[in-house]
């Protein structure tokens, strides 16, 4: 076969530079379209973000909202552009990863106008940079409508271009975050408390749905998967920046890194590091809720204000075991101890109704507990406790005439009976599921070891 010359000199390779020390560095476009694909995202993030802290002259903040609006429409019609005209599909999908990183930023500015108008707080002073403020009740509502009417369709899209199989959940989870960020409240526990919980159940969709999926395992899929968390993050960092944070946003914030290192702590196997990762749980947990504890507004008894501290307490030690290997039993035994002295010590302080039935309440709940798995010191001890509160419960009876005492002897005894009859009915259900969760267990401990 005949080759002209035109065709060989395109046929031959891109010349080679020497670089220094005489190797020779070829060129490589991969590389250079990777740099400019980079490049250019971190720039138009960088733009969408500054656009938070922005006031510009000249006109109303609802036109310049639209403005941002419009940004995601122009990334969309690049994407169209690239994807059509010129065939190259990793720029396009740059671009729509570009359209769902924006739109956190176009729901943190229209939360600012909401908040203008339906705060359900006395509004508090901001900075001008981080003002926005609608004309009326109604252009903020109108502004909800469109936003949701552009970008709803422009997140489905770009979601099935990186992500076509979880498209759909993917979607439900990314708006459903951005929502949370229209809410018109800045208290910052409402606010941890509602980015928590959104992130601790985007984290366990991740862990339980989305990390499951082989598609979701390339660059774009794990894009995807990134991008319901943006809002809830910008929640806390909202609060951080503008607002005036206390001990108990911080403990808040704990708990949120408490939960999520627990659910991840599920897919590792090795013991050092479950057992490490539930010590720092709890040690987060515990931490967290004191904090949050310091700044309730009680007007209780010291006893009911001791169960409110003690009772998460435990329940953040026996949580902090199901993740624990090695020291799962000690956990346990740290979770029992500190829930029976708490309702022992507020039974004995308290001296009231209340305190007395949760007393019994504990008690004869770790008790059924442990003579289930045949533990004998939380059958006893459980027993003990709940004796102790029987006895102070019959005490107020003789002393202080109230139809409550009795009504709570009824029911905590109604309750029980129909607990009973329960695990009659469905004993061999309860079994399979203990065989399992034990089995599930050794496993673990076998493959750590």
């Amino acid at each position: 076969m005949e080759m002209n010359e035109a065709t060989f000199k395109s046929s031959r390779p891109l010349p080679e530079e020497p670089a220094p020390g005489g190797l020779v560095r070829a060129f490589d476009p991969d590389a250079l379209t990777r740099a400019l694909r980079i490049a250019g995202a971190a720039l138009v993030v960088a733009s969408a973000s500054t656009f938070m802290l922005q006031h510009w002259q000249g006109g109303n903040d609802l036109g310049r909202y639209a403005m941002l609006v419009g940004q995601s429409l122009l990334l969309a019609a690049a994407a169209y552009f690239v994807g059509l005209s010129l065939r190259e599909g990793r720029s396009a999908r740059t671009f729509l990863a570009l359209v769902l990183a924006t739109m956190p930023v176009s729901f943190a500015v229209l939360g600012g106008l909401v908040y203008s108008q339906f705060h359900f707080e006395a509004a508090r002073a901001l900075p001008s940079y981080a003002t926005w403020i609608a004309p009326s009740p109604q252009s903020a509502l109108l502004a909800v409508l469109g936003t949701l009417a552009v970008l709803v369709p422009l997140g489905a899209v770009s979601f099935v271009a990186l992500a076509r199989k979880e498209a759909r959940a993917l979607t439900l989870a990314f708006f459903a975050a951005n929502l949370l960020v229209l809410v018109p409240v800045r208290q910052p526990l409402i606010v941890a408390a509602l980015a928590g919980l959104a992130l601790v159940g985007l984290l366990r969709l991740e862990l339980k749905r989305f990390a499951e999926s082989a598609q979701l395992d390339t660059v774009e899929g794990k894009l995807a998967r990134v991008m319901p968390f943006a809002a809830p993050l910008i929640m806390l960092g909202r609060v951080f920046h503008l607002y005036t944070v206390g001990p108990a946003f911080v403990g808040g914030v704990l708990l949120i890194a408490a939960a999520g290192l627990w659910l991840l702590l599920s897919r590792t196997s090795t013991s050092w590091k479950r057992d490490g990762g539930a010590w720092l749980s709890a040690t987060l947990g515990v931490s967290g809720w004191g904090m949050c504890f310091s700044e309730l507004p009680l007007h209780g008894s010291h006893g009911g204000e001791l169960l409110l501290l003690g009772l998460p307490v435990a329940l953040v030690f026996g949580l902090a075991a199901q993740r624990a290997l090695k020291a799962r039993a000690f956990l346990v035994g740290l979770a029992t101890v500190t829930a029976l002295l708490t309702t022992l010590v507020c039974c004995v302080l308290g001296a009231n109704s209340l305190d007395a039935v949760a007393c019994i309440v504990v008690g004869v709940g770790i008790a059924v507990w442990g003579a289930s798995v045949r533990a004998a010191f939380r059958t006893v001890g459980g027993s003990l406790v709940a004796l102790v509160g029987l006895c102070m419960q019959v005490w107020l009876a003789t002393h202080h005439d109230n139809v409550l005492r009795w009504l709570g002897l009824s029911v905590v005894g109604m309750l029980l009976i129909v607990g009973s009859a329960y695990v009659e009915r469905n004993r061999g259900r309860i079994a399979r599921f203990w065989e399992e969760a034990a089995a599930r267990r050794l496993a673990q401990e076998d493959f750590a070891a």
